[in-house]
C-alpha cells in the first residue's frame, strides 16, 4: 500500500526550524477548499513516517492535509547530537523541551508559509490535528507540557489553531506508566532470547508490534485478560515487500536512540510528562486550554498499547472525580484493528481521526 510506483499523492520537503534542527515531511498538499485541517502525524519507533503514506492518497476526499513527520534521527531529519543523547540516557527535561520548541517551530511554519487556515469558531474545521503514534506520542505530548520554552509570541501565534491533539495506540511506555503486576505478562525488551543482541531483537520487534493479538477482557481492565503471546499468525509487515522494508523500517536509529527511552531515567522523566500534558490542572486550564485529546486505541494492538489505554482510562476518571480540571478526553477502542490501522485500512483511519478531533464517536469497521 506504500506509494513507491504509480500516482503519487504527495512531496517530499525538508524545513530547518528552532535550534537549526532539519524535519524531513512528505505532504499531500491542501485540499481545493478554504477551511481545510491539516493532520500532522509523527511515527513511533523503528519505523519512520512512510508506514503513513497510504493516508496521502485519501486526504483529500475528506478535506485534510496531511503532513508525516519523520522524527528526530530518522531519515532525512537532524540526528540527535552527542550532547542530545546523553540528556536522552539521563531523562533530563531539556531532551523532551527541545522537543516541544521544535514542534511549535514547525507550527509557526506551516502557519506562516503555507497559509494554513486558522481553527473555525467552533473548532471543527481548519486548523491544526496532531496525532503521535505509538512512541511518538511522547513527542507530541511535549508540546503540552513544557510551557517554559514556548515564547509567549510563539504561543499566541499557533495557539488557535490547534484543533486537538490524537493519541493513537500509545504504549504504557511513551506515557512513563508502570508496567501491569501480572506474573504471566511478556516483556519484549528483556526477552532471554535477545539478551545483548538488539539488531536481533528489533529483527523480531517488527512480529510483535505488527500482529493481531485477542484480548479476551478489555473492559474489566484487568491485566489477566490481555494476550501476551510474542505474536500472532496474521502480523502486518508480514506482508511487505522488499521495497516497503527498506522505506520504512530503521531498526539501527531505534538501537541508538529509543531503546534508552525504556530506562528508568527517561520513564520517570515520560511520566511527569504525561501528568504535566494531561491532568496538570493549572496547565489543562491555562495553556493550550481548549485542546481537547482523542485517545484512538486498536483493541488488537500489542498488550503495551492496551496497557498504555486502560491506565490512562483510570487516571482520568479518578482525576475527573475528584473533581480536578484536566484535559478533557475520548477514549475510542476500535474493534477489528490492530497497530497498523493506518496502513491496512486508510481511509477508516481517517474517518476516525476527524471524528475524534470533532468530538463525534460514530464509526463503522467493515
Amino acid at each position: 500500500m506504500v506509494a513507491t510506483t504509480g500516482t503519487q499523492h504527495y512531496t517530499e520537503h525538508t524545513v530547518k526550524v528552532a535550534d537549526g534542527i532539519d524535519i524531513y515531511y512528505t505532504d499531500s498538499g491542501a485540499p481545493p477548499s478554504g477551511d481545510y485541517t491539516t493532520l500532522i502525524v509523527l511515527h513511533g519507533s523503528a519505523i519512520n513516517g512512510a508506514v503513513f503514506i497510504p493516508l496521502h492518497e485519501y486526504a483529500h476526499r475528506v478535506n485534510l492535509r496531511v503532513v508525516l513527520w519523520n522524527r528526530r534521527d530518522y531519515h532525512g531529519t537532524t540526528k540527535y547530537s552527542d550532547e542530545e543523547l546523553t540528556d536522552l540516557k539521563a531523562g533530563r527535561q531539556v531532551f523532551q523541551e527541545r522537543h516541544a520548541f521544535q514542534l511549535a517551530s514547525f507550527l509557526e511554519h506551516f502557519i506562516t508559509t503555507k497559509d494554513t487556515p486558522k481553527l473555525s469558531s467552533d473548532r471543527k474545521t481548519s486548523g491544526f490535528i496532531l496525532m503521535g503514534w505509538s512512541f511518538g506520542n511522547a513527542t507530541t505530548m511535549s508540546l503540552f507540557a513544557n510551557p517554559q520554552v514556548v515564547p509567549k509570541s510563539l504561543y499566541s501565534l499557533i495557539e488557535p489553531y490547534i484543533m486537538s491533539i490524537v493519541l493513537y495506540d500509545a504504549p504504557y511506555t511513551a506515557m512513563g506508566y508502570p508496567p501491569p503486576t501480572y506474573s504471566g505478562a511478556y516483556y519484549p525488551f528483556e526477552d532471554p532470547d535477545y539478551a545483548g543482541a538488539p539488531e536481533r531483537f528489533y529483527h523480531y520487534f517488527l512480529l510483535w508490534v505488527s500482529s493481531h493479538y485477542n484480548h479476551t477482557d478489555v473492559t474489566s481492565r484487568n491485566a489477566s485478560g490481555l494476550d501476551y503471546r510474542k505474536g500472532a499468525e496474521k502480523w502486518t509487515i508480514g506482508g511487505w515487500s522488499d521495497e516497503q522494508k527498506a522505506l520504512c523500517i530503521e531498526n539501527a536509529t531505534a538501537i541508538r536512540s529509543e531503546l534508552p527511552c525504556y530506562a528508568p531515567p527517561m520513564q520517570a522523566l515520560l511520566k511527569r510528562q504525561t501528568h504535566d500534558a494531561l491532568f496538570n490542572e493549572n496547565l489543562a486550564g491555562s495553556y493550550f486550554p481548549n485542546v481537547h485529546v482523542h485517545y484512538l486505541v486498536a483493541k488488537n494492538s500489542t498488550w503495551f498499547v492496551l496497557w498504555g489505554y486502560i491506565e490512562s482510562m483510570r487516571l482520568y476518571e479518578e482525576a475527573r472525580n475528584r473533581g480536578q480540571i484536566v484535559r478533557a478526553t475520548n477514549f475510542v477502542l476500535v474493534e477489528g484493528a490492530n497497530h497498523f490501522l493506518h496502513y491496512e485500512n486508510p481511509e477508516l483511519m481517517l474517518q476516525l481521526v476527524i471524528a475524534g478531533a470533532r468530538q463525534e464517536s460514530s464509526y463503522k469497521l467493515d
